[in-house]
């Protein structure tokens, strides 16, 4: 695995907070930039992909957005 991505438990333990409170947000379109790994489910499945955070640089500002971005061409 990439050294730039981490896992939810991994921002989670960095962050101080829930790995549950992280997908609350991706549910809701906040928090920090993620990609979802492997491919897309068909219409009306479950999505079960593994989903990995992106490291963020120091230099940016610590405002949180919501880049989802597809991994996999429909």
């Amino acid at each position: 695995m990439s050294d730039d991505l981490l896992t939810p438990s991994e921002l989670a333990v960095m962050l101080g907070m829930s790995v549950r409170t992280l997908a609350n947000w991706r549910s809701t379109g906040k928090g920090p930039p993620y990609v979802k790994i492997g491919v897309e489910p068909p219409e009306g499945h479950q999505d079960r992909r593994k989903v990995r955070y992106q490291r963020q640089n120091r230099g940016k500002s610590g405002a949180l957005a919501h880049k989802y971005r597809r991994t996999v061409a429909r």
